[in-house]
């Protein structure tokens, strides 16, 4: 039997994407892996032969190991998880450190993704702080619904509108961050939240709402805080499913003369002139 015959025996088997999961994930570790200098796998991005240079630094892999975030999980049983979405935060946490202003996340869901930013830069020394605002309550009916973010999936919105809801994720995000007096964590709708509570300047925005309204809200009030050369980190804009947020993303920022970097983690990256 030749090699085709016995790829297409395998496929005829698979019969669900968990099963095709399964394969994708041993023919890399198995039958890719061995033959490239490094290969990173996670939250559907596959790389090959690159530096994958953050892997290397000790306080990265040691705060990553520490994660137990259900961001990014899928069928798929890829080791690296969301750490090239993580990288980008870093990047941009650290060249914010240049920059006048403070830190914000709208969208926080369990914490984990800001707080392993904390571990990264010292807030604390830069006399920085880090606001974190999110409903803690799902999707507020004022700004999102099925029809404007999700019209091609509407059981999609119901799903991380269950998620968002869970009642344990504002306590467990404040006990995540009780040891930390540089993190301020505001809970309320966005972006009514962000008028009296936002910082006056901003270096570093990270939006991960999973919803156009809200996530387009925040930037009419944050924006013109936002420092010249800070850094806006939209992360949900790559995605499909999400392809709503990506084109009410780009109007907005036309209109203001930027263009949205699509990057292949997901996420679009834009620094302010």
């Amino acid at each position: 039997m030749d090699s085709d015959t016995s790829l297409d025996n395998l496929f005829a088997d698979i019969a669900s994407p968990d099963q095709a999961a399964k394969i994708v994930d041993q023919v890399i570790a198995r039958l890719i892996a061995p033959f490239h200098e490094t290969v990173s796998w996670g939250d559907r991005l596959l790389t090959l032969d690159k530096s994958v240079g953050f892997r290397d630094d000790p306080t990265f892999a040691a705060a990553f190991a520490k994660m137990s975030t259900s961001t990014g999980q899928t069928q798929y049983r890829a080791p690296d998880g969301i750490a090239w979405r993580l990288n980008t935060l870093v990047w941009a946490a650290r060249n914010a450190l240049r920059i006048e202003g403070d830190f914000v996340e709208c969208g926080v869901f369990e914490g984990e993704m800001s707080w392993l930013v904390t571990q990264m830069v010292d807030l604390a020394a830069a006399g920085r702080t880090f606001f974190l605002f999110d409903t803690f309550d799902g999707f507020s009916s004022k700004y999102s619904s099925p029809e404007t973010d999700v019209p091609h999936d509407p059981h999609l919105f119901q799903l991380h509108d269950e998620i968002y809801r869970d009642p344990r994720l504002y306590p467990q995000v404040c006990a995540l961050f009780a040891d930390n007096p540089n993190v301020r964590i505001v809970k309320g709708v966005v972006p009514d939240s962000l008028h009296d509570s936002a910082p006056a300047k901003i270096a570093y925005l990270h939006l991960d709402m999973n919803s156009p309204g809200p996530e387009i809200g925040a930037l009419n009030v944050l924006y013109d805080r936002i420092s010249p050369g800070g850094v806006i980190i939209l992360d949900d804009y790559g995605w499909k499913l999400f392809r709503m947020q990506k084109a009410a993303a780009d109007a907005w920022f036309a209109e203001r003369g930027h263009t949205v970097l699509e990057m292949p983690t997901g996420q679009g990256l834009v620094v302010k002139r």
